[in-house]
């Protein structure tokens, strides 16, 4: 005996001298549970120590050990299970590092029995559930030292003994129970560990395939998770690669190769052993089939390792058990297909087609597999399972490649692809189309215009039309990858032709899914080809891609010629005609400028949508369209192809086409291109007031045309090309009354101081006679003038501005539209007139009978009661009388007790706005009632000081207002410029009603006395 045995001789004995001293005094009830328990677990901590030094125990050393641990074994009902558990643990030690290979057969059978019975009871009563879970897991883990220790426990042998047969199947059914009712995931596993050490030590096939059966069936059950709690995923993975090493190993081809005959699973042999066993192959491999199909829910479990366990076990099955599994054999591969898409192994598709690759007929089970997806796939996107639609979308796409990649003829596939592809897409179109209301818009012109001025990334990308939930966001991002990888693939171009063909006779929704697959097909080929021009100038060619480009673009244009814009299918189609549009630019570059005579306008009118979304798909198209055809931005674009758009819009107002875009796209058109434009709308304008006089009952109509007319005035009166001035000016001002002053008096009295000053200067002297005579021709005839300078005759004037005649004819056909029953459009034409009117006024000749005709119309509805419409009246009638000066003094005069009335309206109307404003607060803030007092008060005011008042109006302005003087500065301001002192008259009335003291009479001179002032 060696020097390391001795030591390990002398560590060993006391804790074993000792643990069986203990176990006989506790078996005389003169020890207790707590003193074995300490002995075992130092006769534990011994043999660790003594298993670290190499090979210092050998199997001696373990039988010399295991003697006093025998005790604890006969004795393990009446002990504590962490006595028996330290016992076992000890036990695992001398098995796997002590006995090793030696472990005399008789010893290791006993050794099994009574494991056996520590993991799960008799062989009468085998529930595990009655069972101490760590006594279990650590029997089940001796068990697995065990098999590997003492091949198999002594089953191991090339024959198993009959009377073996028993010991086998017990010990297999408690594992099997393990496996399939354990307590805890540690005891399944150490089940599992122990039942694959069983099965890879035994080598009697007759004994295998007597617990085949039960072992498959059990771990069936495992992975089916047909029971209510869901096994954990060690468990699953662990059972996987059980089941495929039984699997392998019972039913491997090379069991069956000398089969002579196989005919759709029947084996059919003359000898009698031989048949006996390939009858029971065969139906196993029915059996096994029915097992395989329930545990193929597995390839979606969640777990990357079962996932990864389940294609093990699916390649070594399609490796080894070709022929013996062969109705098992499209499945198992329809599922590797599967697995691969969530593999975590790069080379996992690589590994795949090296297995195709030495079996053709896989790869024909693939393509049978291919087709079965695709025509399921538009049912699949009609369910509400997401999962599972991306899940049949990434199928067809690692079948796809694997087929490629063996140069597999697809042809076959091409229509069943083209009509199935577009069904899918519209199955799912109809299925994520929910109660989701379609957003409005709420971007004015202004706003618009700047979009389009401004682009940006964000502007410069489309966003999703389909699919644009963020629960449909996977479904589309599959798609789009599936169609780029079909754009790579030679039954590309067939693909897009046969959608293409059917795009016009199909119905809308198929029309819709169609042009999305084209879009994103074209989109993924232009991309390579613009990757392509990036680095090689090849000259243009006019190749498949192109020509399937110009099928789709006119298609497109033909889509937003017509469509309308009322239900939602609609617009989405029409917003992907836009992405055509887009693409086909992109295509052609600079080339695709003259498309522009029938593409822009439609990307225009789009821009009026009430379509949010639609909305914005065109201000992007219009920045893609303007980026690729190399202008600067949107408003080049537009101000360039500006005749275009206005033949267009013609060609709609004079077939009467109402749409609410029309004049959306002409407003737009006028802001970008300003004054330069309005000159070229005259015959436009005629169209517009015959839709009016047309349709002037459609409020809504009427209002969206005015905004056109409002856009031209504007426009108009920002150029600095005025009217014509006229040779007379013939509006005057009134003069105001200043009192005189000294200077005054001195002017008016110096001539005739001069000329008492300097007397009369005597007539001059007649003129002498002269001495010559006058002749004839010093005589003219009467009527003939003398040499005195000729008047200079008038010169004509010339005649007004395309522009200003433009807004003559606005402002002279606008008038009748002001009793609208609208109050709003009433608003928009009276802001219209005062925009208009300084324009105008230029020209007096032409303005004075045009102020004449809008007085009247423009006073009536002063007295209207909507605030904001009275306020506009207000406004444009001060701009009138300040353009028209005293022109208007008469109808003023007339109108004069009416504009009082009005303003005392107002100013009540104002005064209780503020009283419910201020209620409990201090001073409220100033709403709309006190704006239109405001306004009126600047009525009053531009009235006197540009059309003037007599006596009797002056006394009514002072009552009215004089009161306000103190407050506001530009009433005092007019008031004092009207009559200073009867501005000083008010102001002293006012003040004497306040409780002011009357105002001290200043002292006469020379019996002359002031008068009393009787206020």
């Amino acid at each position: 005996m060696d020097e390391a045995r001795v030591k390990a001789f002398r560590a060993l004995k006391p804790p074993c001298v000792e643990l069986s001293q203990v176990a006989l005094r506790y078996k005389a009830r003169k020890a207790t549970t707590k003193d074995v328990i300490n002995s075992l677990e130092r006769l534990h901590e011994a043999i660790k120590s003594v298993s670290r030094q190499g090979n210092a125990l050998d199997s001696k050393l373990a039988d010399y050990v295991f003697f006093p641990l025998s005790h604890i074994f006969r004795d393990s009902k009446g002990l504590p299970v962490r006595a028996v558990e330290v016992a076992l643990q000890c036990l695992q030690i001398l098995i796997s590092q002590g006995w090793r290979g030696q472990l005399l057969s008789d010893l290791s059978k006993q050794l099994l029995i009574l494991l056996c019975f520590l993991a799960g009871g008799s062989a009468t009563d085998t529930k595990v559930k009655d069972v101490n879970e760590e006594l279990s897991a650590t029997a089940f883990e001796c068990l697995s030292c065990l098999f590997q220790a003492s091949n198999g426990a002594g089953l191991g042998a090339k024959s198993v003994d009959s009377k073996d047969i028993p010991i086998l199947g017990h010990t297999v059914t408690v594992m099997l129970d393990g496996v399939t009712d354990g307590p805890s995931v540690s005891v399944r596993l150490s089940a599992l560990n122990a039942l694959d050490s069983l099965v890879n030590s035994i080598t009697d096939e007759e004994a295998l395939r007597g617990v085949f059966p039960g072992t498959v069936s059990s771990l069936t059950k495992v992975l089916s998770s047909k029971a209510g709690s869901k096994p954990s995923y060690k468990v699953l993975s662990t059972s996987l690669g059980s089941l495929s090493a039984i699997i392998c190993k019972v039913i491997d081809d090379s069991k069956v190769r000398d089969s002579k005959t196989v005919l759709q699973g029947l084996v059919v042999n003359t000898k009698s052993n031989k048949g006996e066993a390939e009858s029971w192959a065969t139906a196993t491999s029915a059996q096994v089939k029915m097992a395989l199909v329930n545990i193929m829910p597995l390839r979606y479990h969640d777990r990357s390792e079962v996932r990864e366990a389940l294609m093990q076990l699916c390649s070594s099955i399609i490796q080894r058990c070709r022929t013996s599994l062969s109705q098992s054999i499209p499945m198992l591969t329809e599922t590797l297909v599967v697995l691969c898409r969530h593999s975590r192994d790069v080379a996992a598709l690589f590994n795949l087609g090296s297995i195709f690759a030495t079996d053709i007929g896989l790869l024909d089970i693939i393509k049978s597999a291919l087709h079965d997806w695709i025509v399921a796939l538009p049912r699949v996107m009609q369910s509400n399972d997401d999962t599972k639609k991306e899940r049949t979308i990434e199928q067809i796409s690692i079948a796809l490649k694997l087929l490629e990649s063996h140069d597999m003829s697809l042809d076959v596939l091409n229509d069943s692809m083209a009509v199935n592809l577009r069904a899918s897409v519209s199955s799912a179109i109809q299925a994520s189309t929910g109660a989701h209301p379609i957003s409005e818009s709420s971007l004015e012109v202004s706003q618009l215009l700047q979009s389009a001025n401004t682009a940006s990334n964000s502007t410069m990308l489309f966003q999703p039309v389909l699919f644009s939930e963020s629960s449909n966001r996977p479904t589309m991002v599959g798609l789009q990858k599936l169609t780029a990888q079909l754009q790579d693939m030679p039954i590309s171009i067939g693909l897009q032709q046969d959608i293409v063909n059917t795009l016009r006779t199909t119905s809308e929704e198929e029309q819709l899914a169609g042009l999305w697959l084209l879009l994103q097909l074209l989109n993924h080929a232009s991309a390579e080809s613009a990757m392509v021009d990036q680095y090689l100038n090849l000259p243009p060619s006019q190749d498949s891609h192109n020509l399937l480009l110009d099928d789709v673009y006119s298609f497109s244009l033909d889509v937003l010629s017509r469509s309308t814009f009322e239900d939602e299918d609609r617009w989405k189609l029409q917003a992907l005609a836009l992405e055509a549009v887009a693409l086909q630019a992109g295509s052609h570059k600079e080339d695709f400028r003259p498309e522009l005579v029938d593409a822009l306008y439609p990307i225009l009118e789009r821009l009026g949508s009430n379509n949010a979304a639609l909305q914005q798909h065109a201000i992007t198209c219009l920045n893609i369209v303007s980026t690729t055809c190399n202008y600067p931005n949107s408003a080049s674009l537009i101000i360039d192809n500006a005749d275009y758009l206005v033949n267009a819009v013609a060609l709609k107002l004079n077939t009467f086409d109402f749409s609410p875009q029309v004049p959306q796209v002409l407003v737009m058109v006028v802001r970008l291109c300003g004054s330069a434009l309005i000159p070229y709308l005259d015959d436009l304008v005629e169209s517009i007031f015959s839709i009016l006089a047309c349709y002037h009952g459609y409020p809504k109509l009427v209002d969206s045309i005015f905004s056109v007319l409002t856009a031209i005035v504007e426009e108009a009166a920002k150029t600095s090309t005025r009217g014509i001035k006229s040779s007379t000016d013939t509006t005057t001002r009134p003069e105001f009354y200043k009192p005189s002053t000294i200077a005054d008096l001195a002017s008016i009295l110096r001539p005739n101081l001069e000329k008492t000053i300097h007397p009369l200067s005597p007539p001059p002297s007649p003129p002498r006679s002269s001495t010559k005579t006058l002749g004839q021709k010093d005589f003219k005839p009467l009527g003939e003038s003398a040499n005195y300078p000729e008047a200079p005759a008038d010169l004509p004037t010339p005649a007004p501005s395309k522009i200003y005649t433009l807004l003559t004819s606005i402002t002279n056909l606008t008038p009748s539209h002001l009793t609208t029953p609208s109050p709003p459009l009433r608003t928009h034409i009276l802001n219209l007139l005062t925009t208009a009117l300084p324009v105008l006024a230029s020209n007096t000749d032409t303005f004075l009978p045009i102020a004449a005709q809008l007085f009247s119309s423009i006073t009536a509805r002063l007295y209207d009661y909507e605030a904001y419409t009275t306020l506009a009246a207000a406004n444009a009638l001060a701009t009138l009388c300040e353009c028209a000066g005293d022109f208007l003094f008469t109808r003023v005069q007339g109108e004069w007790d009416r504009l009082l009335g009005c303003y005392e309206r107002v100013e009540g109307e104002m005064r209780e706005e503020t009283r419910i404003h201020s209620r409990g607060k201090g001073k409220g803030p100033r709403g709309m009632k006190w704006r239109v007092w405001d306004g009126v008060i600047q009525l009053l005011l531009v009235v006197v000081g540009n059309v003037g008042v007599d006596e009797d109006m002056e006394d009514r302005v002072f009552e009215t207002l004089g009161s306000l003087a103190g407050e506001r500065k530009d009433i005092r301001n007019v008031l004092e410029a009207l009559n200073q002192d009867a501005l000083w008259l008010v102001e002293e009335k006012a003040r004497r009603n306040n409780g002011g003291q009357k105002l001290v009479k200043p002292e006469g001179i020379d019996g002359w006395e002031f008068a009393d002032l009787d206020l």
